[in-house]
């Protein structure tokens, strides 16, 4: 038996009403769900590997390289040659 789709749809202010859909679409993604507000939808999606991978910091600032530990060890220099990337 396959589940069924989730919808749920909360008043915002201004009479609108937002609604949130799940288990309908990107089935072979993860996770997903379907915004709606009037005439806007979005749909977002999520994937996720079972076992971390070592060696991957998906926050890991652009302005961070091997010779700068930290934002704030960072020369001027560094901060705009990194900016300007």
């Amino acid at each position: 038996m396959k589940p069924e789709p989730i919808t749920v749809s909360v008043e915002i202010s201004g009479g609108k009403t937002i609604s949130f859909e799940t288990g309908k679409l990107a089935k072979q993604a993860h996770g997903s769900a379907v915004v709606r507000l009037g005439e806007n939808t979005v749909l977002a999606t999520a994937v996720a590997n079972p076992e971390p991978r070592t060696g991957i910091d998906f926050f890991r600032s652009p302005l961070t390289t091997a010779n700068t530990r930290t934002l704030a060890d960072a020369s001027p220099a560094a901060l705009s040659s990194a900016k300007a990337a």
